[in-house]
């Protein structure tokens, strides 16, 4: 089927260009047109887009966007493209927009009536999922989980109550300790692919259940050096029926935050499983069981 747009660049248009995750290659015909006829290239990394236009003999002009920066350097960007100028977002690498920065601009240009057109190409978001063996056709992204605390806890805790498969970005000083976290949360038998270097010479895709994989990891038999995408299995278990090793003991230990900080028990039970997304009296019934083996009573909840 032919474009009637061409291959190139459009006046007055924001264009989202997708580049390689690590083979050159991968970068499409059309991406190389707009690239070497916009009149300006956004780039999160300056440096790093220097590198991939340089592959191409693009000497277009390069205007960095960080992602600390990027509201106050979006206004002049608008005005460039209010006054006819084509130009060109990309990221360090893949499909922009997915866990980078641009979001705020492509919505201010939205909103002032400019014309967006994306320019598909590499993702690690779908190369990780098309090779992982483990991913139905129901899936969702999460990109970086939190670091640490409640946040972590909630966000692991959820995604153990989903019954769809889930793409997590890591990176490799961290994947052991989040593939611990999300076994103790889905349970160590929860299917996973850890991919690695993906389209690079290093490429490795690693499967097998959570517990598997963390001790493969280790025990050094997967490289922990370079940029992996983690694919949790989809289950057929349906979220409220989640055993012990689900999304209700990490909420628990949520509660129990709550409860220490000055909540009422049944407050922070009442909260949390709002905010979870979880049965409330499920949560308090294993609140409940908890305090009793622990050997503290626990008062009525106004229900």
């Amino acid at each position: 089927m032919s474009d009637a747009r061409g291959g190139g660049a459009t006046p007055g248009a924001l264009h989202i260009v997708a580049t390689p995750i690590g083979n050159l290659a991968d970068l499409s015909p059309r991406a190389i047109a707009v690239l070497r006829e916009v009149r300006a290239i956004i780039a999160e990394d300056s440096r790093v887009a220097r590198v991939l236009l340089s592959s191409i003999d693009v000497t277009s002009e390069l205007i960095s966007l960080p992602g600390f920066d990027e509201v106050d350097r979006t206004l002049p960007l608008i005005e460039r493209l209010q006054r006819g100028d084509a130009l060109a977002l990309i990221s360090d690498a893949g499909t922009p927009l997915i866990s980078d920065p641009g979001q705020h601009l492509v919505r201010a240009a939205i909103a002032a009536g400019i014309q967006v057109i994306p320019i598909p190409g590499a993702s690690a978001v779908l190369a990780a999922l098309v090779a992982s063996g483990v991913a139905g056709a129901r899936w969702s992204f999460e990109g970086f989980l939190p670091r640490g605390g409640t946040d972590r806890r909630r966000v692991i805790g959820a995604i153990a109550a989903d019954e769809r498969a889930t793409v997590i970005y890591e990176a490799g000083g961290r994947v052991l300790e989040t593939l611990r976290d999300l076994a103790s949360a889905c349970g160590g038998t929860r299917s996973v692919a850890l991919c690695r270097e993906l389209t690079k010479l290093h490429e490795e895709v690693r499967r097998g259940s959570l517990e598997e994989v963390a001790l493969a990891v280790e025990r050094g038999e997967v490289d922990g050096r370079g940029e992996f995408v983690i694919v949790l299995g989809e289950t057929s278990e349906v979220a409220a029926s989640a055993d012990a090793s689900g999304a209700y003991p990490a909420a628990l230990a949520a509660v129990e935050e709550r409860v220490a900080a000055g909540a009422s028990r049944s407050d922070a039970i009442r909260s949390i499983a709002a905010e979870w997304g979880l049965e409330r009296r499920r949560l308090w019934a294993a609140a409940h069981e908890d305090a009793t083996e622990g050997g503290e009573p626990l008062g009525r909840t106004d229900d």
